[in-house]
């Protein structure tokens, strides 16, 4: 085992320590403990006279398992295990702040009418639906790595034909599980597959 190797696998080994004592979803920090709050970046404002396009697409909630509906940041050391970041939490649940992302990143496309979040606004001509499946920083072997996977489905608000859908993955690797490290890897991984995102979307055919 080579001295990089062993620093590292140690790094990990003190960091997953320190939620040692910390279950998935339920574990709840002491009052007394303050935790960081994070927001992630949207994409920013695009002003280049862009041709917006002609429709209201409308954002729904994603949907998501247990784990994504927290707003603790979540760590798997293991396939089968979830934790959570001991010291640092998001500003709103995953699934909440991932639509929030969406919903600014692709008004600030400038490639739209209108978007607005469920419930916002008028009745649109199309509604996105997102599967947020995977949401979390990951210990594979020695090494830790941010995932965020969802599946995008676009819908005809008028006879709910699907227009359109496709699967998106990132993946950024990470130094240590300390947090400051672990959400700058979430931000890197959202801003690439937010920008995969809105290129597809504003590609779709009729929005």
């Amino acid at each position: 085992m080579t001295l990089r190797i062993a620093l590292r696998r140690a790094a990990l080994t003190l960091g997953l320590a320190a939620m040692a004592g910390c279950s998935a979803i339920s574990s709840i920090q002491s009052a007394s403990t303050p935790l960081g709050t994070y927001e992630l970046s949207p994409l920013p404002a695009v002003s280049d006279g862009t041709r917006r396009g002609r429709h209201h697409l409308e954002v729904a909630m994603p949907t998501a398992t247990g784990a994504l509906t927290s707003d603790r940041i979540v760590i798997k050391p293991t396939p089968l295990e979830l934790q959570t970041l001991p010291d640092a939490r998001w500003v709103n649940d995953a699934a909440a702040h991932f639509q929030l992302l969406l919903v600014r990143s692709l008004a600030n496309s400038g490639r739209f009418s209108l978007v607005t979040s469920a419930g916002s606004g008028p009745s649109p001509d199309y509604v996105l639906m997102t599967d947020l499946q995977a949401f979390q920083a990951e210990v594979v072997g020695d090494k830790v790595r941010v995932v965020i996977r969802s599946t995008m489905t676009v819908l005809r608000d008028s006879d709910g034909a699907i227009v359109a859908s496709r699967s998106f993955s990132s993946y950024v690797p990470v130094a240590d599980t300390s947090a400051e490290l672990v959400v700058g890897a979430f931000d890197a991984a959202m801003t690439r597959q937010l920008t995969e995102m809105v290129d597809w979307l504003a590609d779709t055919r009729g929005l």
